[in-house]
């Protein structure tokens, strides 16, 4: 017989055997004689035999996948979670479907039934409805409904009342770094730009911001923290309207949402001709355009391996009782390179 037509009732068969102990040895996981067992393992490795996996996840009940939707691959941010994630998840036997919600929640329902319906054994999401300060009670309630039947694991983000997994960075310790390390260079003029009101990522670092600059009593000027969106183009308008309306008194530090919105804030500046060591600037997320930028930029990191472990860990041991912490917060780490220079005389 040619190795890729072998089935299990060829091997039980050849074994003298039924196919459901055959099913049994590949299992592993059902008592079988010994002298059986060996002998229907020896004709499995003779030809190499390999279950079908869908075969497989109907006998077993699993499928050995995880769903994971997320807002915009073109994201460095996003992407490198994922990325983390796939490669732990590799390693534990799982593989993952990556859904992109384009930004739209209509989209992002569609693949949240799509993959419930596909019965995977648990659900990553991140962005769109998990980052409103206000989420949709019809989200809230489609997500609970998944809920019931397959575990979900929300990466910063969070909505309340959902008793589900949590993986988060402490982003208001990320915004404490930074404005401590441009204190400790001498900067007392410092600008927040980028975000969107109303999502929690923005959110709490706006609040964040406000709260450091206040603990370290440094003027906050209400022009200096701008919101525009996530983008590089969201930074390019920021940083235009920030030199436009501060014509008078500028900050001497700019630090961004993310690393695009200061990837944009760069390029205005080097639209207009400004010479960049006149701003100090800092990112957060430390995506791979931090270190392709120039100058490279100082900015926060989320520790992505560590997120991507736990978030696959909390998945698998969701069924065990014995796993109580449901919310892990991972604490940021600043990566300081080449884009902020110390105030002389300070």
């Amino acid at each position: 017989m040619k190795k890729k037509s072998i089935t299990i009732y060829d091997i039980a068969r050849e074994a003298k055997v039924s196919s459901a102990t055959v099913s049994r040895v590949l299992a592993g996981n059902y008592p079988v004689k010994e002298e059986t067992r060996k002998r229907v393992a020896s004709i499995i490795d003779k030809y190499g035999f390999q279950p079908n996996a869908v075969a497989r996840s109907l006998t077993k009940r699993e499928t050995r996948m995880i769903g994971f939707v997320l807002p915009d691959i073109t994201n460095p941010f996003f992407s490198q979670v994922f990325i983390e994630v796939e490669k732990y998840a590799l390693t534990k036997g799982y593989a993952l479907l990556l859904c992109n919600s384009m930004n739209d929640s209509e989209m992002e329902s569609k693949h949240l039934k799509l993959l419930a319906e596909r019965q995977v054994e648990g659900i990553i999401i991140m962005g769109g409805r998990i980052n409103k300060s206000a989420p949709d009670r019809v989200e809230v309630n489609e997500l609970s409904e998944i809920m019931n039947s397959l575990p979900v694991l929300m990466i910063n983000g969070k909505i309340e009342g959902l008793d589900c997994y949590s993986i988060r960075t402490d982003e208001a310790k990320g915004i404490e770094l930074i404005i401590n390390y441009l204190v400790s260079i001498g900067h007392e003029k410092i600008a927040l730009l980028g975000g969107i009101e109303g999502i929690t990522t923005t959110d709490i670092k706006v609040e964040a911001y406000k709260s450091l600059i206040s603990r370290h009593h440094l003027p906050f000027v209400p022009g200096w923290q701008i919101y525009s969106g996530f983008d590089i183009s969201s930074g390019e308008q920021a940083m235009d309207k920030l030199l436009r309306n501060n014509k008078q008194d500028l900050p001497t530090a700019v630090i961004g949402i993310n690393d695009m919105v200061v990837i944009g804030a760069l390029r205005e500046c080097g639209r207009r001709k400004i010479d960049l060591n006149e701003f100090s600037f800092v990112g957060f997320d430390n995506t791979n355009l931090a270190e392709i930028s120039n100058p490279q930029l100082t900015t926060v990191s989320h520790q992505y391996s560590e997120i991507g472990r736990k978030a696959v860990d909390l998945l698998l041991n969701s069924k065990n009782e014995k796993h109580k912490n449901k919310d892990v917060e991972i604490n940021p780490k600043l990566e300081i390179r080449d884009s902020c220079y110390e105030m002389i005389g300070n």
